[in-house]
């Protein structure tokens, strides 16, 4: 139910560098940390108006009783449209107008012929989570595993070994089995992730070594090892077949023996929710624990 008085009309420049006025960095890099870092530049609230925001998408003023109140940045992808910034002036917050804004984010987002609405919130930002959460919105890949006991998994492997994989190889690998993670366990976006979550899949994948997984007869996935020798981190998209059974244990000891040793911290991320609650169990008798990501996706089907 949209808060009374409000309505949300495209931002005009006037009215926009004025309620830019009343936010800070806080504010506009709530969902997008790159916004937010303008707002330490010289003129950097001017060029975000007048510059930045019509480049990054469509601009939106949310108006409560003719006075700008809210504001919102929708950039459009490919399946869906991502919210780069929501944010009330201060003395206006709590009163309902995050919601009136993604409620009218939804319908802008269904009448521009788009399936999915999402954005990145930052796990300790209650009231946003709280605000997605009651409209609707589900987390992506929120959580992975960490393991902190500084020795080797005791693990044998077994038959499993790894292949390094580079160039168009490593490419054609990564897509084939992304494409396999969000079919088996993430079947509620599987569209949204191989599309315009793909950027977000794959952000690191410029550091480290991206390995081909395979337990006798079968290819069964793909890893990404990256990291300081400290604290290392695994991704690991995979065959359900081989979820939270003994080859899975297998493979990820063959991607760590590729190491000299074994690292202090080593982090397991998954390609997709279904995979990690299905493999929590068998990580956690390892001495793994759940650990919530800084940023988390939250997504909503809308058409």
């Amino acid at each position: 139910m949209p808060t009374l008085g409000s309505q949300i009309v495209p931002a005009k420049m006037l009215e926009l560098r004025r309620l830019l006025a009343q936010l800070d960095a806080g504010d506009v890099g709530a969902l997008d940390e790159s916004l937010g870092e303008w707002m330490h530049r010289p003129l950097g609230r001017e060029a975000l108006a007048s510059v930045v925001f019509p480049v990054a998408g469509s601009t939106y003023l949310c108006m409560l009783n003719f006075e700008p109140a809210g504001l919102m940045l929708i950039e459009r992808g490919n399946v869906g449209a991502r919210i780069r910034l929501l944010a009330v002036a201060p003395d206006l917050r709590r009163r309902g107008l995050a919601r009136t804004m993604l409620e009218a984010a939804e319908d802008l987002v269904r009448q521009a012929g788009l399936r999915w609405i999402w954005m990145t919130v930052p796990s300790d930002n209650l009231p946003a989570t709280r605000c997605a959460l009651a409209c609707g919105y589900r987390r992506y890949r929120p959580q992975f595993m960490r393991r902190q006991l500084g020795h080797a998994l005791p693990v044998r492997v077994e038959r499993a070994r790894v292949e390094p994989l580079a160039g168009q190889e490593a490419d054609e690998q990564l897509y084939r089995w992304l494409g396999v993670a969000a079919n088996q366990g993430d079947a509620w976006c599987s569209d949204l992730a191989r599309s315009d979550l793909l950027a977000w899949n794959t952000a690191a994948l410029d550091d480290g070594q991206l390995y081909l997984l395979i337990s006798p007869p079968d290819e069964v996935g793909v890893a990404h090892l990256r990291g300081e020798p400290a604290h290392r981190i695994v991704t690991l998209w995979l065959d359900q077949a081989v979820w939270n059974t003994p080859r899975e244990m297998q493979v990820l000891k063959a991607v760590m023996d590729s190491e000299a040793d074994a690292p202090p911290t080593l982090d397991v991320e998954f390609g997709s929710g279904g995979h990690l609650r299905a493999a929590a169990p068998a990580y956690k008798a390892l001495g793994f624990r759940p650990v919530l990501r800084d940023r988390v996706v939250m997504a909503k089907r809308v058409g």
